[in-house]
């Protein structure tokens, strides 16, 4: 069973059992603006540090949100290698079908460790645990 440890307007954090957190984005992610993102995702590998999972998921099913220029590169920079850091070994998206990176699994950025999309949930959690 899933505990919730931190949220904010934009998202919940949970942790399930010891080796897995998860961020769902909630619908808010509409009016969000890039600083609300880049604050969640703080949140979240804040978090992630402090559990030490050995995976992390996001169900992004909900998120709305548009980037703006050079936000994705920030979560490269600075997001990305403190998950590597608090010893994550897998990272698993869901996201909603049609996606165009839906079924594909690739390291984004500096990673150490493989991403994979995925518009079931339960494929998602199989993959992580295995």
């Amino acid at each position: 069973m899933a505990k919730e440890v931190a949220n904010n307007e934009w998202g919940i954090i949970l942790q399930h059992g010891p080796d897995l957190l998860e961020l769902k984005w909630l619908t808010p992610t509409a009016t969000m603006a890039d600083g609300g993102f880049m604050a969640t995702l703080c949140l979240f590998v804040s978090e992630a540090e402090r559990v030490k999972p050995r995976c992390l998921f996001i169900d992004a099913t909900e998120f709305r949100h548009r980037f703006g220029p050079d936000v994705m590169r920030w979560r490269d920079d600075h997001i990305i290698p403190r998950y590597g850091g608090a010893g994550v070994r897998k990272f698993a998206f869901q996201i909603p079908a049609g996606f165009p990176k839906a079924g594909t699994e690739e390291r984004e950025g500096s990673a150490i460790f493989p991403t994979r999309w995925f518009v079931d949930r339960q494929a998602a959690l199989d993959w992580l645990r295995t």
